[in-house]
């Protein structure tokens, strides 16, 4: 509010403040301008005042209607006055023929209000009837009455003459002009009186109070803190929508400093998080990278918003196009999309492998709003599962050692026949080369033969080393009945010497896996070999069946025997590291063959029961036909 204007008076030379009455006056007069600058005082100022002046307009032009309807039905009635007032009056003076008396009372209906002409003819068939006329004739005058008069003898009637009365509306229409300019004129002071006496009780009630609080608006700020909303004003009792729409905002920035609080608090954790947090826009622009990827990457903020591709001038030239593929790929068709790349740390050069991994966030109509995404330093993981598998290739090899010594004299029987038959060839050859003739058929075959044996004991003795060799996996195209047979014909002198029997159940039209031979043979040799430690003190029958089928999409291997078995609840527990049910036994070979099995996209398990033996299923998926 402004301050108030005060009035000074002349008299005695001394001042005196205007009362009060008139402060409040003048300081709303001072007011007015501001009141109709603009905003709702303004317009609504306008509204009132259109609203009222349309009223007044047609309650002015109801009462206008109102009163020419009256003067009309007023003229109407002084006509029919005339009739009765002057009709006997005008029969005698007509039938005297006393034209000063007619000429009398024609003026005198010509006085009568809105009369403006008046003519008496006398009816008869003479040249020159008696005429007597007062007032201007019109040629279209609004109103325009004949009276005849009649002059009555002895119960007869004789027309006389005819009297003619016309009458206009000119008074009428000034009276209603002069009433129309003092209502209107009247209304519009009272209207524009009553509009700004509504207009300054707007102001005062509401329009400066929600500039008040529109200005508290403007300079809110939550990362600062501020007293309460309050109105400079009497609170009214009761409590109004001001109060309440004061209390709202009080309690809505209550709730958004709460909110901001907790925004502040995430955004730093975001910030500060053990990985980099990011958001993309549809198109895969960066809008959001946290401060964890600027750091290792020495990038910018600004600089990877420029681009969508920025951010990848830190990954690794070899795996820039499969990670640009990848990223393109995710963002084109708007799904989730992960990539593992190598990345640039900046304070040391180091290239550190980084999992990346993006979710598409949408709306409840299914629109792209944003991708979100992490990155994940996992070299540390990366080597540690290099040197797990490391540990597991060392670990396999150890255990096919150990079970080499076993294998011993079985392999020295195997070796030993091509051997025997080499030498029975060579001796063959000598015997024929002494002779004077010798049979070069009979030597060119005894020498095929040794060059056969040779062979043979070679494959024997690659097989064996390749045992004990140290390498990676080597997938190729096998057939698990061809690992099996070749197994278990590794394996038949240690069966003969425990006087085991290993019968095959091997389904035909098997499809073909890919894998590693030696590790799957390896499997197929450890499950072999601890049936037969397993069964070797049993008495009665000891047999080892080795079974192969195909169940939907997996081949299912199993191998059975009649040993004493294992307590089910231990099924599972066998397959860990150094568990062992026997003696001498390293607790590894189990724990071995699954991590084989698993490398393959397979698994193994067992299943037991105490006295009655034991079963060793494994499976392997055939979708991999065909995969190196």
């Amino acid at each position: 509010m402004q301050p108030e204007s005060t009035y000074a008076s002349t008299g005695g030379g001394k001042s005196d403040r205007g009362s009060p009455k008139l402060r409040r006056s003048a300081s709303a007069w001072r007011l007015l301008p501001d009141l109709l600058r603009g905003g709702i005082g303004g317009r609504l100022l306008v509204r009132v005042f259109f609203f009222s002046s349309v009223i007044t307009l047609l309650l002015t032009l109801a009462q206008l209607y109102l009163d020419y309807r009256g003067d009309v039905q007023a003229i109407d009635r002084k006509m029919s006055e005339i009739d009765s007032s002057y009709r006997q009056s005008l029969s005698e003076g007509l039938w005297e023929m006393d034209g000063r008396q007619l000429q009398l009372q024609v003026e005198g209906i010509l006085r009568l209000p809105n009369i403006r002409y008046v003519e008496l003819r006398e009816a008869t068939d003479q040249a020159a009837p008696l005429v007597v006329a007062a007032g201007a004739h019109q040629a279209n005058p609004p109103e325009r009455h004949e009276l005849r008069i009649y002059y009555s003898n002895r119960d007869a009637k004789q027309l006389l003459g005819i009297l003619v009365v016309e009458a206009t509306y000119d008074q009428i229409y000034r009276q209603l002009l002069n009433t129309a300019a003092t209502i209107m004129a009247g209304q519009a002071i009272k209207t524009f009186m009553v509009s700004f006496f509504i207009l300054l009780t707007v102001h005062r009630l509401i329009t400066r109070h929600l500039t008040a609080i529109g200005t508290s608006l403007r300079g809110y700020d939550l990362r600062g803190s501020r007293a309460p909303l309050r109105l400079e004003r009497r609170p009214p009792r009761p409590s109004d929508e001001l109060d309440f729409l004061v209390g709202a905002f009080n309690q809505m920035w209550t709730g958004l400093q709460q909110a901001y609080d907790d925004l502040q608090l995430q955004v730093g954790l975001l910030q500060r998080l053990p990985v980099s947090a990011w958001t993309l826009k549809p198109d895969g622009t960066p809008d959001f990278v946290n401060q964890v990827w600027l750091e290792f990457a020495g990038q910018t903020l600004d600089f990877v918003q420029s681009h969508p591709e920025a951010w990848m001038t830190a990954i690794h030239p070899d795996d820039r196009e499969m990670g640009v593929k990848t990223f393109w790929d995710g963002v084109h068709s708007g799904q989730d999309f992960a990539m593992e790349t190598r990345s640039l740390r900046a304070r040391d050069g180091a290239y550190r492998w980084h999992l990346q991994q993006a979710v598409a966030l949408r709306d409840s109509d299914g629109k792209l709003l944003r991708f979100v995404g992490t990155t994940t330093d996992i070299d540390d993981l990366k080597r540690a599962e290099e040197a797990l598998r490391q540990a597991q290739s060392d670990l396999a090899r150890i255990n096919r050692v150990t079970t080499m010594g076993e294998l011993a004299a079985s392999l020295a029987h195997e070796v030993s026949q091509p051997i025997t038959g080499a030498l029975t060839n060579a001796n063959v050859c000598l015997r024929g080369l002494d002779h004077d003739q010798p049979d070069l058929d009979q030597l060119r075959t005894a020498v095929t033969r040794m060059v056969r044996d040779a062979q043979r004991a070679a494959e024997i003795l690659r097989r064996i080393r390749s045992q004990f060799e140290r390498g990676n996996l080597d997938r190729e195209v096998l057939d698990v009945n061809e690992i099996n047979r070749g197994t278990v014909a590794l394996l038949r002198d240690q069966a003969a010497r425990y006087n085991i029997s290993v019968r095959t159940e091997l389904a035909t039209d098997l499809p073909q896996i890919a894998g590693d031979r030696v590790q799957l043979q390896q499997v197929a040799m450890n499950l072999i070999v601890n049936s037969f430690e397993a069964m070797k003190n049993v008495e009665g029958i000891r047999e080892v069946v080795v079974k192969s089928q195909r169940v939907e999409n997996d081949i299912l291997v199993s191998v059975s025997d009649t040993g004493p078995g294992f307590p089910q609840e231990l099924a599972e527990q066998i397959f860990d590291p150094f568990f062992t049910t026997k003696p001498d036994g390293t607790g590894m070979g189990l724990r071995v063959a699954r991590s084989i099995i698993e490398s393959h996209g397979g698994r193994i398990w067992a299943m037991g029961s105490h006295g009655n033996g034991a079963t060793f299923h494994l499976s392997l998926p055939a979708a991999i036909l065909g995969q190196l």
